[in-house]
């Protein structure tokens, strides 16, 4: 008889369990790592029902594959849903959704969603959290930020596309991954191709593990934004890095900068890990034009080797903050 009751207690605990929506953060949150240096969820297999605003439709080539996030977005805050029963949902859709959690190699989704409920449509979708290459990498620090809406700032290609799509950019701090989770690049019109030195603003996009590995998913090709296009719509800037001359160089590049007003300066150049290898300017500088050589040696005035380098420009004066990176690359 108790046993029975047991029974009967578990089965009940479990449609309950179903019938009580969750939120998205408390299906993703943890501190607990398991295999492999993944990190599951809590609720995984598990039935819950969670409501979010749909941020992407259409991963992997399927309509009823898309990711929803909570209204404020942030880390731990979004999800994916794998297989749902509605494939008419639009990007600002206000959902609640019923099905399974489940960890497929390591990335937590609900898969083959029972129910997709539409509660509301045009929502604003919540704003991009803002990260750095080395946020995401090595594999398990990005946990915080799987199937959230982000973007990488000031980034340059340092791998083109490799054989699933794939390629890789850096922003100074570490290497991270861009994938072709939405559209394949050379689907667009005009196709979009990556070669290694080329500058990108902006990159916003989905982020998502695979093969021990996060990759960020642009959504459209409108998630690519390169210096002009963001250029075109700054306001006039108090301080602006020009680059550097020459580039490639060998033995010694000089940094142009250009300062409207006197301005609080930090330049420092970083290889490609993210270390720094020489600060170049600490200190305030009058307006007007500055040329600031490297002659390609570290702090301790050894010469570095060939490669790729980052001059990282902080400036700061009365009205804003200025902050600038650039690539180099040194021949010998």
């Amino acid at each position: 008889m108790r046993k029975m009751l047991f029974l009967l207690f578990l089965i009940f605990s479990v449609g309950l369990l179903a019938q009580t929506p969750v939120s998205i953060y408390d299906i993703q949150y943890t501190e607990v790592p398991g295999p492999d240096n993944t990190y599951p969820s809590p609720y995984d297999g598990q039935e819950v029902i969670t409501t979010g605003i749909v941020t992407a439709i259409g991963f992997l080539g399927y309509n009823d594959n898309f990711f929803i996030s909570m209204p404020e977005g942030g880390a731990w805050k979004g999800i994916y849903i794998y297989f749902a029963p509605d494939s008419t949902l639009v990007v600002g859709d206000m959902v609640e959704v019923e099905g399974e959690v489940s960890e497929y190699l390591g990335f937590t989704e609900i898969s083959y969603a029972t129910s997709v409920t539409l509660l509301s449509s045009g929502n604003p979708v919540p704003d991009p959290v803002v990260v750095t290459c080395a946020d995401l990498q090595p594999a398990g620090v990005g946990e915080p930020y799987e199937s959230v809406l982000m973007e990488l700032h000031d980034l340059t290609v340092v791998e083109e596309q490799i054989s699933y799509g794939q390629w890789y950019v850096t922003d100074g701090t570490g290497i991270a991954q861009i994938d072709d989770g939405f559209f394949y690049l050379d689907e667009v019109v005009p196709p979009i191709v990556i070669t290694v030195g080329m500058e990108w603003a902006i990159i916003r996009g989905i982020l998502d593990y695979s093969f021990d590995e996060y990759g960020l998913n642009p959504r459209t090709p409108d998630d690519l934004i390169d210096e002009v296009s963001t250029l075109e719509n700054t306001i006039e800037l108090t301080c602006q890095f020009l680059g550097c001359y020459p580039n490639p160089f060998n033995p010694e590049t000089n940094a142009l900068l250009s300062l409207k007003q006197e301005s609080k300066v930090m330049m420092a150049v970083y290889n490609i890990k993210g270390e720094k290898v020489k600060t170049l300017v600490n200190e305030d500088l009058p307006a007007g034009m500055h040329t600031i050589p490297w002659n390609g040696t570290d702090k301790n005035g050894l010469s570095v080797a060939s490669g790729i380098y980052f001059f990282k420009t902080d400036a700061k004066d009365n009205l804003r903050d200025y902050t600038s990176l650039k690539k180099v690359i040194l021949l010998k």
